[in-house]
């Protein structure tokens, strides 16, 4: 073998290098490098002829540490002679194999003589297994444990939760007892209303006073039901407004408001009708009062409490409107068919109003011209246009 490669041709390659024998002890070495090889048992620690063959070895090969630089791969298989026979040397060129074992990996766990598998823990606490026999499985285990103060805490937190609700429902339950337990002693007889007391009253219906008293008597000021009592007072068609107030610790006051009566009409029963400044009819009567201004002409039969005609009411609007130098003067007031208003003087003079609008302004017109002439001297007062025409008597 030559040293020098000027002799060779550059794209040869170098010549191959064969080693019929190889000793047991490097074979162990090799081994313990790069692993067993498959089919191929592990050769026993001591061999007699190791010593010959190592020296024989280190003869063939002293050679190759000038001649080859290139690395190049070892392949063991059995030979018939005595198990092994090496066709492939690896040599590591100018540099020297480092033999030393790499450090163990911190996170490989020693398993017992025999097990298949490598246990490796990871930071959360979990477990990564490896199966020797499929290197492309990996399996892991994960042995995380719940903190025991987890659950106690999650205890205490439920607990203090339960309280909570359970304070809450205390407080409500003390809060109801105490509205009812109020409301018992209010509702009690001891604040029951004894006397009842009327203010207002003159054409009201006895029986409604008797019905009213009923209501308020015997009930207790704090709970007492004077809607129901204004209702039944209203439905007297006397009564316009009521106001009832509570006399602390057992009395009772009910003002009452009635309506006026104003005018009077005959109806086709031949029963008066008494109206208020509203048109509401207080009352029926079989005779004919003389207190109130009678509007002549037939009006509809009206119960009491219903509403009469537009044209009544403005009539009753009318004669509250009179000033007192006219009133005492005038006798009745009379409804054409037409639905057109006059006033009868007790001296005979008519005042024709016309339709019952703008009554306001056709009654100062009259009492203007009243102030300036006399009217026992006119026969004929005419304002249904607004301005006043009169006629000489």
């Amino acid at each position: 073998m030559n040293n020098s490669h000027d002799d060779h041709d550059p794209e040869e390659l170098p010549p191959e290098i064969s080693v019929t024998e190889v000793s047991d002890e490097v074979l162990r070495e090799l081994s313990d490098l790069f692993g067993p090889t498959k089919g191929v048992q592990r050769p026993p620690a001591h061999n007699p002829r190791s010593e010959d063959q190592t020296e024989d070895l280190t003869e063939d090969l002293m050679p190759l540490d000038t001649a080859t630089t290139d690395a190049e791969v070892i392949s063991l298989t059995p030979d018939d002679s005595d198990g092994y026979r090496a066709d492939v040397i690896v040599i590591g060129g100018d540099d020297e194999y480092d033999l030393t074992p790499a450090p163990a990996d911190p996170l490989l766990k020693p398993l017992a003589r025999g097990a298949d598998v490598v246990d490796m823990s990871d930071d959360s606490g979990g477990t990564v297994v490896i199966d020797d026999q499929d290197l492309d499985r990996v399996v892991i285990v994960d042995d995380d444990r719940p903190d025991p103060r987890f659950d106690e805490r999650q205890r205490r937190r439920e607990r203090r939760e339960r309280l909570k609700r359970v304070k809450w429902l205390k407080l409500g339950g003390v809060i109801v007892g105490f509205i009812v337990f109020v409301m018992g002693v209010l509702a009690s007889p001891l604040f029951a209303i004894r006397k009842v007391g009327f203010e207002g009253v003159v054409y009201t219906s006895p029986a409604t006073i008797e019905k009213v008293t009923d209501v308020l008597k015997g009930a207790s000021v704090f709970t007492v039901d004077t809607a129901e009592a204004r209702e039944q007072l209203l439905k007297d068609p006397w009564v316009s407004e009521v106001r009832i107030t509570t006399d602390f610790p057992r009395g009772a006051l009910v003002e009452i408001a009635e309506r006026v009566p104003v005018v009077w009409y005959l109806g086709a029963d031949q029963k008066a009708r008494v109206v208020d400044a509203r048109g509401h009819v207080i009352t029926v009567l079989t005779g004919w009062p003389t207190k109130y201004l009678q509007v002549r002409g037939q009006g509809p039969s009206l119960e009491a409490g219903a509403v009469a005609d537009d044209v009544f009411r403005a009539a009753a609007q009318l004669v509250l409107a009179l000033p007192s130098e006219i009133r005492p003067k005038v006798k009745a007031l009379d409804l054409t068919g037409g639905g057109e208003l006059s006033m009868i003087l007790k001296g005979g003079t008519v005042v024709r109003f016309g339709p019952p609008s703008d009554l306001k302004d056709k009654l100062v017109a009259v009492v203007v011209l009243f102030r300036r002439q006399d009217p026992a001297t006119l026969a004929v007062v005419d304002v249904s246009t607004g301005e006043p025409t009169i006629q000489q008597r």
